[in-house]
């Protein structure tokens, strides 16, 4: 098979279509549920209220779900293959996808959570298969390689221990919180990869692939900041703290940002380098930040705050969406075979908003601000995400017509 940068992306869009649907029902579902918490009425969509409890499960299980087996049945498997996962395997995946958030919606949580793990695996047996196996032209697996298969082989033993918890009254966790592994192992697991391809660094001379030490970090980051969400799912503020935060840090550290800005092709805009460089700090600020306040909560250094919920949103808006809007948002052209002179310069009107958004909505965790800023917030990173996406893929959408 070919490389057809376009034709492998137009065979990513039942899995991005489907991810960009779970993200739209449980942003609006979420907007609902912070209303009404908050103290505002939540307005027409008061109607969703049967369906807040399942905002988690769109948004992780969901969206997030989708979005990274987008990546490695299709897109990844492309570049390390030249193939992409058999249309049997997709439509195997969505059919237990969208079965389970369909019964999660209705209150059926135990068959829902056993259709979510039945697509993780498949996932993973496809990754296993392939990301495993020497790349089309010979290369030994990386080890993002390995940590990215292994991925939703952790999820899947999440969600299965929880289950079986739940049977036998063994110690458990919570699953809501816990299942936040699943987009954060992954980002730790790619971005060494992600930004050298962004910035035109061959693997031959990307320091975050050629090093040892980096290699270690960038595993030590993804052993760490599991076993840190893992804790504080548990109960442990402390610990789950410390392990995020020094997760954090060692993700960061092994990306190599600086040298990479250096060794960018020259090819490459400022502006371009300035985008991904202000999103990456940002993206591992947040990650920290959710790691500090556990920790400073677990100690007695904050009051009365909303610990699962800052967190949660710290990792999820503040950090997957930094690195999706400031180097998934370059790469998605990639993806589309779209080359670098005609993508479109980045914007930083999404990232600004969704930033501004994200700290109204920490500062209402904190106690610190009324109800009425956190649902603006709401409103805002929900206003920044769909800015966001429609922007792309209409101009996508207008390249690949043009031909």
């Amino acid at each position: 098979m070919q490389f057809q940068g376009s034709a492998t992306f137009m065979k990513a869009l039942p899995l991005m279509a489907s991810a960009m649907i779970a993200l739209v029902i449980g942003g609006l579902v979420g907007l609902g549920f912070l209303a009404t918490i908050a103290g505002s009425s939540p307005g027409p969509l008061s109607a969703l209220a049967p369906m807040y409890g399942s905002h988690w499960f769109l948004m992780i299980l969901g969206f997030t779900n989708a979005l990274i087996s987008a990546e490695l049945l299709t897109l990844l498997s492309m570049e390390w293959s030249r193939r992409v996962a058999p249309r049997s395997l997709v439509a195997g995946f969505l059919a237990l996808y969208w079965v389970s958030i369909i019964l999660y919606i209705a209150g059926y949580t135990t068959p829902a959570l056993v259709l979510a793990t039945m697509g993780l695996a498949l996932v993973a047996w496809y990754t296993y298969r392939v990301l495993l196996a020497r790349s089309w032209i010979g290369l030994p697996p990386t080890h993002y390689n390995y940590l990215l298969t292994a991925t939703p082989i952790i999820m899947a033993s999440i969600i299965v221990y929880w289950l079986a918890s739940q049977r036998l009254g063994l110690p458990s966790y919570s699953l809501p919180l816990a299942s936040l592994v699943l987009p954060v192992a992954a980002i730790i697991a790619v971005e060494t990869r992600d930004i050298p391809l962004l910035l035109g660094i061959p693997p031959t001379r990307s320091l975050a692939a050629r090093s040892r030490s980096l290699r270690l970090r960038a595993v030590s980051a993804y052993i760490t900041s599991t076993l840190g969400i893992l804790a504080l799912a548990s109960g442990h503020k402390t610990v789950g703290g410390l392990l995020i935060a020094v997760g954090g840090v060692l993700a960061l550290t092994s990306v190599a940002l600086l040298d990479a800005m250096e060794r960018a092709s020259k090819a490459i805009p400022a502006s371009v380098k300035r985008h991904v460089a202000a999103h990456t700090v940002l993206s591992y600020a947040w990650f920290v930040g959710a790691g500090l306040i556990s920790l400073a909560s677990g100690v007695g250094l904050l009051g009365s705050i909303a610990l699962g919920d800052a967190v949660t949103h710290m990792l999820t808006l503040g950090f997957m969406f930094n690195v999706i809007m400031g180097i998934d948002a370059i790469l998605l052209y990639g993806h589309a075979g779209i080359s670098l002179d005609k993508t479109p310069p980045p914007q930083p009107w999404p990232g600004l908003l969704l930033n501004i958004g994200l700290i109204l909505r920490i500062l209402y965790d904190m106690g610190m601000l009324p109800g009425s800023a956190a649902v603006a917030g709401g409103a805002l990173t929900g206003i920044a995400i769909i800015i966001f996406y429609a922007r792309n893929m209409i101009n996508i959408r207008r390249i690949l017509s043009q031909g």
